[in-house]
């Protein structure tokens, strides 16, 4: 047996393997010619697994902070097979209708570590994006930090709190605190955006696409017009499913559009509506209150470790407030993947509430992309921060059009609800204006038309008279 050409579980490509060690009782060893890091044959088929990997590589991944929780790396499963990936072929696919989107996880193999045939790979298996991405653009960094600055990573290895710091040390203090942890460090890290529409985008998304089984992109409504508009909600009351107070509004304005829908965190995002549909003082509201108060920096602050800082997070994602907030920038990922892979066409993007922080962090990853697939933004009530000056920046870059941003300063849910799950680090876009001065940002205030975050949709046919007419 010599050289062999398969699909490499590191760098994703079908390439050529060079033998390095030829071995009689165990696996050959490989050394792939794109990436340099060592492969072998799959258990199951014959693309090849990950093995140890170049000393690049390995340097990468020790600036990231993975390979602390690195076990073994002669896996037995190739990324097919492990559940990584749900095709090698897919993975950099153009699409000709953004609904398409869900192609990318089509299964080609059965995902054996799922089945639990292979339930002990270890956490090396887990990685698989790691050696790749762990140094994948300066996008990482500005979302580190904005994470670390909302008072979601504790204190930093000096005892100092991450939140009350500023600029390099901050950036540096939040890079280091999301460096322990897989699922959070490799959001970060992707969300720069410069893998997207390819090979490694489709990493990304097929990591994503099993976090979050009720992510869709739906066709609402379609037209013969060019005009593409997709909506997104953030919390949800009951019977939304169906997009119809957005259909509404848009219909009443302008027929002409082809209608798309974001789905995404479902379960907690409708335990949300439920909590605060009637107000910031029910009792489920208070509840939802009382349970975001007991996440608080000192709890943190003791899970700083590696591994500490994983359970960290599971405590994050318990909630459903913090859970959504985290998913939404997963979910910003997945929409800027799936818009960045269709050809020739472009898009405006509609959001409310969590949906508004959805579309700003996928707005920051097109950022990247030469092209423009958006025209215009319309923000209703956005539960997404409004001081980070060079993150709107960035995001306006991404705009053909403008960002219209629509507030209110009766909307309680944000003043009350967005301000106390963030520490009071964070002022809301739907409350407030965001205050930087470009040709492409519109701040519209109405403060005499909504009457709480729950009403945005309600007065969204008024709120397009008032930004076209």
């Amino acid at each position: 047996m010599s050289d062999v050409t398969a699909y490499c579980s590191w760098c994703f490509s079908k390439t050529k393997h060079e033998l390095t060690f030829r071995n009689m009782f165990t696996r050959n060893v490989y050394k792939c010619t794109s990436c340099e890091n060592h492969t072998l044959t799959c258990r199951y088929c014959s693309e090849m697994t990950k093995g140890q990997p170049s000393n690049q590589t390995l340097k990468e991944m020790e600036l990231s902070g993975l390979t602390k929780i690195a076990q073994s790396w002669d896996n037995e499963l190739c990324a097919e097979h492990d559940g990584s990936i749900a095709s090698f072929s897919t993975l950099d696919m153009k699409i000709t209708d953004i609904t398409e989107y869900e192609n990318i996880f089509l299964r080609d193999k059965y995902n054996l570590a799922k089945a639990g045939k292979y339930a002990g790979l270890g956490v090396a298996g887990v990685v698989s994006v790691a050696g790749v991405a762990a140094t994948a653009g300066a996008g990482a960094a500005p979302m580190a930090a904005a994470m670390g600055q909302m008072g979601l990573l504790g204190t930093a290895a000096t005892g100092t709190v991450i939140s009350t710091l500023s600029g390099a040390a901050l950036t540096s203090a939040s890079l280091a605190a999301v460096g322990g942890s897989v699922a959070v460090g490799t959001a970060i890290i992707s969300a720069s955006g410069l893998a997207l529409g390819g090979v490694m985008g489709g990493v990304i998304a097929n990591q994503y696409h099993g976090e979050d089984d009720s992510f869709a992109i739906s066709k609402l409504r379609k037209s013969s017009s060019k005009t593409k508009t997709i909506f997104i909600n953030g919390f949800t009351q009951e019977n939304e499913t169906d997009f119809y107070d957005w259909q509404c509004g848009q219909l009443a304005f302008d027929s002409s559009h082809t209608m798309y829908s974001v789905n995404w965190g479902a379960k907690t995002n409708a335990k949300l509506g439920m909590a605060f549909g009637k107000g910031v003082g029910t009792q489920a509201a208070k509840k939802m209150l009382i349970e975001m108060a007991k996440v608080g920096g000192k709890g943190a602050a003791a899970k700083l470790n590696p591994l500490g800082l994983l359970a960290m997070f599971g405590d994050l994602l318990a909630n459903p407030w913090h859970s959504s907030m985290l998913r939404a920038a997963q979910t910003g990922i997945q929409v800027a993947e799936a818009i960045s892979r269709t050809e020739g066409q472009k898009f405006n993007l509609v959001g409310h509430s969590l949906g508004c922080r959805v579309i700003y962090y996928a707005l920051e990853a097109l950022s990247s992309k030469d092209k423009k697939y958006i025209n215009d933004v319309i923000l209703l009530g956005g539960a997404v921060g409004r001081n980070d000056k060079d993150g709107w920046e960035k995001a306006l870059t991404s705009v053909d059009g403008k960002i219209y941003n629509c507030h209110t300063n009766q909307d309680k849910v944000l003043s009350v609800i967005y301000k106390t799950a963030n520490a009071g680090l964070s002022d809301p876009i739907g409350i407030s204006p965001i205050e930087i001065t470009n040709s492409k940002l519109r701040n519209i205030n109405c403060d005499y038309l909504v009457d709480s975050h729950m009403n945005w949709k309600k007065h969204y046919e008024e709120i397009l008279n008032m930004i076209y007419r």
